[in-house]
């Protein structure tokens, strides 16, 4: 007899959870959460990585998924409180997708309400509340693997429709999802965290066995579309985990040839603090280790390290001139 999913029971339970952390939730499985980042701006600190790299102001990114419940991976280093127990972790056939619309208004309007937290608060920049009141940018990647929901593509049309960028952060497991998007995000990124399939397997602990084969389909799309949008393959690196085999990253990168690359340290927050893993602080990588490793990459790819954002220990590497000249979307 086969074995009984226990989603529906695991559904209630993580979202409970989710909420008490401070996820606002939308629907049956979407959600959003403003990193540090966003409340680190609206107290007029420093802003996020995206803005030093890429010109998105930290206060105006929703920072959200499509997928709270769901992943195709339990990677080690994963902030995610996620359950180890691979079967309890996918959507069954009766699970209730919400509409692309309503998770887009229920995403803004959310958002807002964080940012009306704000008003009167006398060390706010009024300026950058202003503009937190218009927020930008959609990025999917707050938990979860975002292209397991069905109807993602109708998704970033639609906010899109409204103005928004949107950047879209996927595992690769699922290449067939990414060739079905008719609506591009303005920004894939892929995480690459593993140079070979034996390291993947122990990194990334995808729940199918096909994990690395699809991943590196995933690969070829991201220089299929190369010129439509642009790519980034994201790095996470864990100290004596995935800290080795250059060469075979290197691969990766000449495989995808992606507009961007960026080499981040894991940071030993949230889920990834499980004993069950087995991480601890020590194995964050400092940053200058994260930048010589940048240097490597650079020697062996040609691409040009460019910029690096001390805080968040990463530096981005970008393909050429021209992807160094347009990094900037705003």
């Amino acid at each position: 007899m086969a074995r009984k999913k226990k989603i529906i029971d695991y559904n209630d339970d993580y979202l409970n959870l989710l909420a008490k952390q401070g996820y606002h939730i939308i629907g049956n499985h979407s959600g959003i959460k403003p990193c540090k980042w966003f409340h680190e701006s609206l107290r007029g600190g420093e802003l996020c990585y995206k803005a030093k790299f890429y010109g998105i102001r930290s206060h105006q990114c929703m920072q959200s998924t499509s997928c709270l419940q769901f992943c195709t991976n339990s990677c080690v280093f994963c902030w995610r409180q996620m359950p180890e127990k691979e079967e309890d972790d996918t959507p069954n056939n009766s699970f209730k997708w919400d509409d692309p619309k309503f998770i887009v208004d229920g995403l803004i309007k959310e958002q807002l309400k964080f940012v009306q937290g704000y008003k009167g608060y006398d060390k706010c920049p009024p300026d950058r509340l202003e503009e937190a009141f218009d927020p930008k940018l959609l990025t999917l990647s707050l938990t979860g693997e975002p292209t397991i929901y069905p109807y993602l593509s109708d998704l970033i049309g639609e906010a899109k429709k409204r103005g928004r960028y949107v950047f879209l952060v996927t595992n690769g497991a699922l290449p067939e999802r990414l060739e079905k998007l008719e609506n591009l995000p303005t920004q894939l990124y892929v995480s690459m965290d593993a140079p070979d399939e034996e390291t993947y397997f122990l990194v990334c602990r995808p729940h199918s066995k096909t994990g690395w084969e699809k991943y590196l389909k995933t690969l070829d799309y991201m220089k299929k579309i190369k010129g439509k949008t642009r790519t980034v393959l994201r790095m996470t690196l864990v100290r004596d985990r995935n800290d080795h085999g250059w060469e075979g990253y290197a691969k990766q990168i000449k495989q995808a040839e992606p507009d961007y690359v960026e080499v981040k340290s894991f940071v030993f927050v949230g889920g990834a603090r499980n004993p069950e893993r087995g991480l601890r602080l020590e194995d964050m990588l400092k940053m200058d280790e994260i930048r010589e490793i940048g240097k490597i990459l650079a020697n062996l790819t040609g691409y040009v390290l460019t910029d690096e954002h001390v805080s968040s220990r990463v530096v981005l590497l970008c393909r050429d001139k021209k992807a160094i000249d347009e990094r900037f979307i705003e």
